[in-house]
């Protein structure tokens, strides 16, 4: 069976297909049956990722990229190991998740999933078919039915959205990501869960959720305020007290870093504006920051107070481009 699995999805990522096929390949995927054989082959392809430079593999993951309609994170780096990695990774992430999204098929007694993405630098609120509000942020996706029939509400999310549940003490909220599932009555909370993330974060505003994380073996409860941090790369959650308000911050157009790397600010920027950062790793140390910026900050104020505070670094906003290098170094780091 495997083998059989292995051959089907090979030949998607080597031959370009009409959209019917298309269509049967995401169909297939998601069906439920062979789950265990397909993740391992899909698994398989992410380990492979960082090998494979033909032009004709990276179309079809181009492909699959729009398929999923996820974006993918251009991230332009001296490394390019790095840069394949980050290319590939929300697409590859979509479909060793597939299985997962099933488990929401299952209980929803439907073939299709409405489906929204939000582009780099924009916010919108949407209503789900129960009346719950979901506040979603730049390069986030959606994944939810038309309408919620089972004995759960289910839907699946990439990225950060804000969620504000509508009551229905019969039928418990479900969010599901892909190291966590999130559990809730009525209540509201935070989720980021961004693929080129070392880490989720789930923020609980009010009431109370169960979130479910290490392949559902482990769950903890949440209190208002309360966060639990999960690396996605050790195992490790950990649970402590933040501020609701730099955690809504997004929501009001503010950006509001805590303890960040310049590494993970930029990441975060990027989806705030229409630029790519260009940067050596190895010119970036390991210093974390706090940094508090207005709604109508441009990347130019935001930069210059960077550099300012960080003290080696210097920039420049070329095009979509924004190059960062150290101010001893500017050519090598370009």
């Amino acid at each position: 069976m495997r083998n059989y699995i292995h051959d089907i999805i090979n030949r998607f990522t080597q031959y370009d297909y009409p959209e019917r096929i298309n269509h049967d390949f995401r169909t297939w995927l998601t069906n439920g049956e062979h789950n265990q054989e397909k993740e391992y082959e899909l698994n398989k392809l992410w380990e492979n990722t960082e090998s494979t430079k033909t032009p004709g593999y990276q179309r079809s993951l181009e492909r699959i990229k729009e398929l999923t309609g996820i974006k993918e994170r251009q991230k332009n780096r001296i490394l390019h190991t790095h840069l394949l990695f980050y290319r590939v990774a929300a697409i590859l992430l979509i479909m060793v998740s597939s299985t997962t999204i099933y488990f929401i098929l299952q209980h929803q007694r439907t073939s299709e999933l409405l489906q929204v993405y939000i582009p780099t630098a924009d916010l919108r609120n949407i209503t789900l078919p129960d009346g719950t509000k979901v506040m979603m942020n730049s390069r986030s996706t959606l994944l939810y039915p038309p309408q919620f029939t089972g004995n759960t509400r289910s839907v699946y999310l990439i990225g950060e959205a804000n969620f504000k549940i509508a009551h229905d003490e019969k039928h418990p909220f479900v969010v599901k990501t892909t190291d966590f599932q999130i559990t809730a009555l009525g209540t509201e909370f935070n989720i980021t869960a961004y693929p080129e993330e070392k880490e989720i974060e789930a923020t609980l505003i009010s009431g109370k959720v169960l979130i479910k994380y290490n392949k559902q073996e482990k769950e903890d409860l949440l209190k208002p305020h309360e966060q639990l941090t999960y690396n996605k790369q050790s195992g490790i959650a950990k649970k402590h007290l933040v501020s609701i308000k730099d955690i809504t911050a997004w929501q009001r157009g503010e950006k509001i870093f805590r303890g960040k790397t310049l590494e993970e600010i930029f990441t975060q920027l990027e989806r705030c504006y229409p630029y790519t950062f260009v940067y050596s790793f190895h010119s970036l140390k390991n210093d974390k920051f706090n940094f508090t910026f207005g709604k109508n900050a441009s990347l130019k104020e935001i930069m210059d107070i960077i550099s300012s505070v960080a003290g080696y670094l210097n920039y420049e906003i070329v095009d979509d481009q924004c190059r960062v290098f150290t101010t001893s170094n500017k050519a090598h780091n370009i």
